[in-house]
């Protein structure tokens, strides 16, 4: 073998030394790129899940505020039948039907948060709550009704008293359950002792709208 063969056995010899080189090179490079991609796209799907999640929680909350809305709108509607029925002129009637008014607002509220009601049970309830106050809102109502007896100025002072008192007592009646709802009670396990200082409280916030 002469010179010029060891020379070009030589030469392929380091040529493919180099493509190994740069082969393996590649192979790194590739598995690099791999681990890469894998770790982007596990970023990119917590990235995801988490949006989903926030997605959720804000769905949750915007069905929560829809609920607590219409709930109000409930309340508010059969406020301003309260305050209409209060201007009728004849005692003890008014009365009588703003207590179904209260009822009935109760029985929407019921159904609106799929509860089931009793409408005796009901009424027991609206009549232990507004009496067992305190703050004689029952004596308050009948003296009120009675006065639209006295002809003139006293049938004229009763019905709105009794027109700002009874749109007063519904709005606290119903704020005070809606709470209770909210929460996840029902009408079985209500207790109007431990809900009075909130009622008294909407009772006040109730009179400022009148």
């Amino acid at each position: 073998m002469d010179k010029k063969d060891i020379t070009n056995d030589s030469n392929a010899k380091k040529k493919t030394k180099i493509k190994v080189k740069r082969s393996r090179r590649r192979m790194y490079e590739s598995i690099q790129d791999d681990e890469k991609s894998t770790v982007t796209s596990e970023k990119e799907e917590k990235q995801r899940g988490n949006e989903n999640e926030q997605d959720l929680i804000n769905e949750r909350k915007e069905d929560e505020d829809n609920r607590l809305l219409q709930a109000n709108e409930i309340v508010a509607y059969h406020v301003q039948w309260s305050l209409g029925l209060g201007l009728v002129p004849i005692p003890l009637i008014d009365a009588v039907a703003i207590l179904i008014t209260q009822v009935r607002m109760l029985k929407k509220l019921s159904d609106h948060y799929g509860i089931a009601c009793s409408e005796n049970h009901v009424k027991i309830l609206v009549t232990s709550l507004i009496g067992g106050t305190n703050s004689g809102l029952i004596g308050g109502k009948f003296l009120i009704s009675m006065t639209k007896l006295v002809p003139g100025i006293g049938t004229f002072i009763g019905i709105t008293a009794m027109s700002a008192l009874s749109g007063s007592i519904t709005y606290a009646v119903g704020q005070v359950f809606i709470q209770h709802f909210e929460s996840g009670g029902t009408f079985l396990d209500f207790d109007p002792k431990k809900v009075k200082e909130y009622f008294m409280t909407q009772f006040e916030e109730g009179k400022k709208g009148r």
